[in-house]
């Protein structure tokens, strides 16, 4: 079952957090600009110049090399990549498995 806002409370602070990884996601090249993040979360510029420099020492988020742009870091990027691995072995041995019961007796 998803879980929901309305179901567990977050503080303000990790929802942001949350929808700010949404929002990054899918600008991986170019990443997005202050300005478009601070429109996209409906926030102040003020919290994005504080808590994205504060967040790139976790590797989630990552400035774009020489502009002021930014995007998911490569450590969101390793999970999504690991989650991803690990469903297509998990399929390839299901499948394995549907195949041996698929022979008649």
């Amino acid at each position: 079952m998803a879980t929901t806002d309305t179901q567990y409370k977050l503080a303000e602070p990790i929802r942001k957090t949350c929808d700010l990884f949404r929002l990054l996601a899918g600008h991986e090249l170019l990443g997005l600009a202050p300005g478009e993040i601070a429109k996209g979360l409906d926030v102040s510029p003020s919290w994005v110049s504080v808590n994205l420099p504060a967040l790139a020492p976790t590797g989630f988020i990552e400035q774009v090399e020489g502009t002021n742009r930014w995007r998911l870091g490569v450590a969101f990027v390793r999970i999504s990549t690991t989650v991803t691995t690990n469903l297509a072995a998990a399929r390839r041995r299901l499948d394995e498995v549907s195949a041996r019961y698929a022979v008649p007796v």
